[in-house]
């Protein structure tokens, strides 16, 4: 299925799409509540915790490794992601279970997404039942490739100036809302290495971060708005880059530069369409500065 997302880094005002998520408040942020950069967990909707029949699908940390390895409990699969452009999945698996990538990506200076769109269906795309390992690893085109113990899903550079493997997504539900189950622990600083280079901090100003309101609570599949209040509180104009934040694996999806004078406010509005899900949600959004953050708690009602 086509999930794939460009969105824009000029002018003013932030764009986002095919997301959810939102929670802790200003101080808690400033703090360092919440998750770590580059730390993800798992959820079948806006890339949160999946109750999934995978397991938990949460990641520990390990500094001597680009990524990290994270064994479910009650399953016998276990995730790593070796590099920035290469995750693997080990472990047993039977028919109609799903294995796919979500990545991240600039193309000429535009910041850009794919959703579970590189991977396959056991027993549909692949032979099911299957014992070893799937890897998926950014190539040159878009392919499957099936061996006794292995599976290869060739992912295509989607950006010309780099793509990066953002999260794994191995519970149905989860693929069918367009979730991930395993975040990339890494994939915000894997970003930061490929993002085009034009987001200096001024000297002399200072981006701070008044108040971010948005209009939830919602029913699934309505418009969630997110407004932000951003003022240049230093005595010289400056120019930074915003960074909108969703959910508890902290995926960025949006980032947008802003130029102000000494003294001078704007409010700045984002929002998406979110997906349909059965049972209510709740998670963090959060915009960032070079110099601050805001961040609120969002909830959407499920159908049921």
């Amino acid at each position: 299925m086509e999930r794939r997302t460009f969105i824009g880094v000029s002018g003013v005002g932030l764009g986002l799409a095919g997301c959810l998520n939102a929670g802790l408040d200003g101080s808690d942020a400033a703090n360092g509540a919440g998750n770590e950069p580059g730390e993800t967990t798992d959820d079948s909707f806006g890339d949160t915790n999946s109750s999934g029949g995978t397991g938990t699908g949460t990641e520990t940390d390990d500094d001597s490794a680009v990524g990290s390895d994270a064994e479910s409990e009650g399953s016998e699969r276990t995730v790593s992601f070796p590099s920035c452009s290469r995750a693997e999945i080990t472990g047993s698996f039977e028919a109609d279970d799903v294995a796919f990538a979500s990545t991240g990506f600039y193309d000429d200076g535009l910041y850009g997404n794919t959703v579970v769109e590189d991977g396959f269906v056991f027993g549909e795309d692949v032979d099911a039942p299957f014992s070893g390992t799937v890897v998926f690893e950014i190539g040159d085109d878009s392919a499957v490739h099936e061996s006794d113990d292995e599976i290869t899903v060739e992912i295509p550079a989607y950006g010309s100036d780099g793509t990066v493997i953002s999260s794994l997504t191995t519970d149905e539900m989860a693929y069918r809302t367009g979730g991930s189950t395993h975040g990339n622990p890494n994939a915000r600083e894997c970003l930061r290495e490929i993002e085009p280079d034009d987001g200096e901090t001024d000297e002399g100003a200072t981006f701070e971060l008044v108040s971010l309101e948005t209009n939830t609570p919602i029913d699934s599949g309505e418009f969630l708005e997110v407004s932000v209040t951003v003022e240049n509180t230093g005595d010289a104009a400056g120019r930074q880059d915003l960074e909108l934040i969703v959910g508890h694996s902290a995926d960025r999806v949006d980032r947008h530069a802003v130029s102000l004078d000494g003294g001078e406010r704007t409010v700045l509005t984002t929002g998406y369409e979110t997906p349909h899900v059965d049972s209510d949600q709740e998670f963090p959004v959060r915009i960032e500065s070079a110099d601050d953050s805001a961040e609120r708690s969002v909830l959407v009602y499920g159908a049921d």
